[in-house]
């Protein structure tokens, strides 16, 4: 079990071994106002520089002149801190200005280090619109105590977008006594952000927005199609699947690296800043797609696969979500420099492709796009069906000078109509667990009509082709 302590002169470190051993990081208090600096603060930074503790220093602020209070501790830590010195802490209590606060914040933004903002549960909505707008460099840090028995009480929850829970001021941490404050890691930020690392100054895709908009579920999640972020800040996210959200929006979090687990054989190619296209061959759920510690955004994402057909889209900064794409299409847009901040990938339901007069086969569409042309006056010529949730599908066609066929049980093999023989399908016949719709010469597209073996949708005996057809589960 990891104990996340923090600590002041009252609440001394006695056993640097045992903590050491327990506490992945410590806190201290090394401030309060202009003119006070805690008498243990030298023996606490020269027993964690000694024991190779990571450690965060914070300032208690006094009620007015919060920069300059922000200014004071930062003397006093450059002076005295080492090698693993993470971060500043302000802890603001319900006297201080928010206003005040913040000013105090931007001068530690500008430090180069990570910084937390502590706050009391109570005082929420003082410091509501600074919380929200903080830099990505900044945690949250959140005292709520409950029963403060020394344990943690879920009936007394932090609030959402909390990073660190101060959740009781009397529990145990072995090698500290007697008593002291112990926390939980609450957010999306892991306990390697809490022990390493400098804040990078200037970040080529902007400031995050750590609690606005929406991040993914925090739990992994494995389906027929799984997949999972490397995100900026935070590493490899939880896995997701079938559809399901991976990374954020409204947080302005990029994407660096992607591991998919198909379902066959799948080839990817992603779009990466500073180097462009790069296709993963054959991949497998090991396979890093993209890059990792380079701060290198995903700018767009091409699936192919010989025997699924799968849709998938992506969610662009100042873009928002792409189109519903399919193998071999490219979701979101090269060339704008703009990241990829979320990724969506599930099978599709039904896919089919259309053989086209002047064109051939185009490419596969699925679950209610438009296989073929509108307005184009170009007929329909075959199609190829594949089934990947809607059960076995049954085909019948009339065809240009052929009449009715019945092609029985279909796959993607199967070629339902005519190539290189410039006839038109006229009407078709199909069974399976959907619906459809076709766009018809001259009277456009008929409602949509289950797929139920009896029911027909096209023309016999007038010579009108159809055009288009349109698919989707029931």
């Amino acid at each position: 079990m990891a104990y996340y302590a923090d600590i002041s002169r009252y609440r001394p470190v006695k056993d640097w071994r045992l903590v050491k051993r327990n506490c992945p990081f410590l806190i201290s208090k090394a401030t309060e106002g202009t003119d006070y600096t805690d008498p243990t603060l030298d023996d606490f930074i020269r027993g964690c520089e000694n024991n190779e503790i990571p450690y965060w220093l914070y300032a208690y602020l006094r009620n007015g002149n919060e920069p300059a209070q922000a200014v004071f501790l930062t003397e006093v830590c450059k002076a005295r801190a080492g090698k693993y010195f993470v971060g500043y802490a302000l802890d603001a209590e319900e006297g201080n200005a928010a206003t005040d606060v913040k000013r105090a914040m931007d001068y530690l933004a500008g430090s180069g280090k990570k910084f937390m903002l502590y706050t009391g549960y109570a005082d929420y909505s003082r410091y509501q619109e600074i919380i929200r707008s903080r830099p990505s460099g900044c945690a949250w840090w959140e005292s709520r105590y409950g029963l403060n028995n020394g344990t943690y009480n879920s009936g007394y929850p932090c609030h959402s977008g909390v990073d660190l829970h101060q959740y009781t001021s009397i529990g145990h941490c072995p090698g500290i006594t007697p008593q002291c404050d112990l926390n939980r890691l609450t957010g999306s930020r892991t306990e390697a952000w809490f022990c390493t690392g400098e804040q990078t100054a200037e970040d080529q895709d902007g400031t995050v927005l750590d609690h606005a908009g929406v991040f993914q579920e925090r739990k992994d999640r494995k389906g027929e199609v799984s997949y999972q972020g490397h995100l900026r800040g935070i590493g490899w996210a939880n896995w997701q699947c079938d559809g399901a959200m991976a990374g954020s929006t409204g947080q302005s979090r990029r994407v660096e690296a992607l591991r998919i687990s198909p379902v066959k054989h799948m080839d990817v190619t992603v779009h990466i800043r500073d180097i462009g296209d790069k296709l993963y061959k054959n991949i497998t759920e090991s396979t890093i797609i993209g890059t990792t510690g380079q701060e290198k955004r995903l700018e767009a994402l091409k699936i192919e696969s010989g025997d699924t057909v799968y849709l998938y889209r992506v969610h662009q900064k100042n873009l928002g979500w792409s189109r519903w794409c399919v193998n071999g299409q490219w979701a979101g847009e090269k060339g704008k420099s703009l990241q990829i901040e979320a990724v969506e990938i599930q099978v599709a339901d039904i896919a089919y492709l259309a053989h086209v007069q002047g064109s051939g086969d185009t490419v596969w569409m699925a679950d209610g796009m438009t296989a073929g042309t509108t307005g184009s006056a170009l007929r329909l010529e075959a199609l190829r069906i594949k089934s990947q949730h809607c059960g076995n599908i049954e085909a019948q066609a009339h065809i240009q000078d052929e009449g009715w066929i019945d092609y029985g049980t279909v796959n993607q093999n199967i070629l339902i109509g005519t190539a290189g023989e410039k006839k038109r399908l006229e009407c078709l016949r199909l069974k399976g667990n959907f619906e459809w719709r076709a766009h018809i010469q001259g009277t456009g597209w008929t409602q949509w009509t289950r797929a139920d073996g009896v029911s027909t949708l096209g023309t016999v005996g007038r010579s009108l082709r159809m055009e288009a057809v349109e698919m989707r589960k029931i």
